[in-house]
């Protein structure tokens, strides 16, 4: 049995995703058999069977490259198709140079296809799909794909049975429409089209109250509707580890403060974590439990915002900003599917407002979140209470209340508290590395650390942390002021001579 088709994808989560379907597909035809090499399985394994032989190949870069190199049993000489799924965000974790060394490996660039397809019994055929367009996608096409045919662009005319001769390739220049394609993606302000059923908010809160609006939204959710399943994005894995904690175990009195036999779970829902630095058995178990439960609560980086097919997702939840406008698509993209309604909520402090503009660049608007009309509906240790009227957000009774109850129950824990201090740490070194554009609308100079420190549930801001950072701020003013002193001398001597 030799390998006869391959597919590539970015993440180990989609490449049991498709691993899965195959096997649903194939499976009144025992004669392909279907197969999968990640990262994070047993290698020998993996050889055991190649060497019996596998018909479709799903593989992540990484480990079919070691493979290619170093296993002696792995045929692929009959290789027919080569499928890059997600091809965009497989350069974007950084894959590029792998992805040429394989097709050097499989002998599958252009250029080398059309001399070894003279000789060959048949044609190789490479598919590259992308969500979206960019130089890195071009390079890529312009390696892999031979009189490469567009497919799926909406700004592309459709080329007349004429103008394709017999060899299959276009009459036009494809990779001037590639470059077309590309520029007009960049420019065109309706970039996106998401699904008519998906509700689009966003919610503006302070940064100090961020936690406790968190929770309240996820309390209010699974009340509503206990049978449903809800994302929430964070940017870092230190993150999501310490809000997977503190949502699993965090418990509270409703009625009264004072009488702990009466503390309860917070969320009544089951909690899920997916991030990339989990061992690859805790990923799948995550990945198939949380597929399979009718109520449940995913917390998770952007490993699960590309490709991975979670049925029945009610809400998605990006509690910190996704970046470029694309991501946003790509994470809100895991609802509303198949006709199904879905809704997302959008996390912005008052200083990142201007985000909004961004996303209506490429065509993407948001509406208001009822946040007050929410948070109003709490009752306060007593139903007969309910809160009329207040100053503001973070002076709410409800909103202080749940926050006084967070902070108390991370001081009195100190291993979620270190985790806390871990996700602030990390939280803050991704808010710098926000790119172009985007870092002046997410400017770290305007954050309070403080105020960060308090929507990780912490009394105080990590001292360490903080002098650390202030320190390589002004580091970095001094830098900038001996540049311009060094261009002004230059400047002075200049004009004297």
């Amino acid at each position: 049995m030799f390998m006869i088709a391959l597919v590539l994808v970015p993440t180990r989560e989609l490449c049991l995703q498709v691993y899965e379907i195959l096997q649903k597909l194939l499976h009144r035809f025992h004669w392909i058999v279907p197969g999968y090499v990640m990262g994070g399985e047993n290698r020998n394994k993996e050889k055991a069977r190649l060497r019996k032989g596998i018909s479709i190949l799903i593989a992540t870069p990484g480990r079919l490259l070691d493979h290619l190199k170093n296993t002696s049993s792995f045929v692929h000489t009959n290789l027919r198709w080569i499928i890059f799924d997600e091809a965009d965000r497989i350069l974007e974790l950084g894959f590029g140079k792998d992805i040429e060394e394989i097709l050097d490996l499989l002998g599958s660039r252009a250029n080398e296809s059309v001399e070894k397809g003279k000789s060959s019994e048949f044609q190789r055929q490479n598919l590259l799909l992308s969500a979206t367009l960019n130089e890195k996608v071009n390079h890529l096409s312009k390696i892999s794909l031979e009189n490469p045919v567009m497919i799926g662009l909406d700004n592309m005319k459709m080329q007349p049975d004429s103008s394709v001769n017999q060899t299959g390739s276009l009459g036009s220049d494809v990779d001037e429409d590639l470059d077309y394609s590309i520029k007009s993606v960049n420019s065109s302000s309706g970039d996106y089209r998401l699904p008519a059923q998906l509700v689009q908010r966003f919610v503006k809160v302070p940064c100090g109250s961020r936690l406790a609006v968190l929770l309240s939204i996820l309390k209010h959710l699974f009340e509503r509707e206990a049978s449903q399943k809800v994302v929430v994005f964070f940017s870092t894995c230190d993150a999501v580890d310490f809000h997977y904690m503190l949502l699993s175990e965090f418990q509270w009195s409703p009625y009264s403060q004072f009488e702990e036999e009466l503390k309860q779970m917070f969320l009544k829902c089951k909690t899920f974590r997916l991030h990339g630095n989990m061992k690859q058995e805790d990923r799948r178990t995550t990945f198939s439990a949380f597929k399979t439960e009718k109520s449940a609560l995913l917390v998770s980086t952007d490993v699960a915002a590309r490709g991975l097919d979670f049925p029945k997702v009610r809400c998605i939840i990006q509690y910190d900003s996704p970046g470029e406008a694309s991501e946003y698509v790509h994470r809100v993209g895991r609802t509303a599917r198949l006709g199904e309604r879905g809704e997302s909520l959008l996390f912005l402090q008052p200083i990142e407002v201007d985000y909004l503009q961004d996303l209506e660049k490429h065509g993407v608007s948001l509406t208001e979140y009822p946040l007050l009309k929410i948070i109003d509906s709490f009752p306060l240790h007593s139903q007969m209470h309910r809160v009329k009227k207040f100053v503001s957000l973070e002076s709410h009774p409800w909103v202080v209340s749940l926050q006084r109850e967070l902070e108390s129950y991370i001081s009195a824990e100190p291993k979620i508290k270190k985790q806390a201090k871990d996700a602030f740490c990390s939280w803050v070194r991704a808010y710098t590395a926000h790119r172009g554009d985007l870092k002046q609308i997410f400017m770290v100079k305007k954050l309070h650390l403080g105020h960060v420190a308090k929507s990780f549930a912490l009394r105080e801001q990590p001292s360490l942390v903080g002098k650390t950072f202030q320190n390589q701020s002004k580091k970095r003013k001094r830098d900038l002021k001996q540049k311009q002193k060094g261009l002004f001398k230059k400047r002075k001597v200049a004009s004297k001579t």
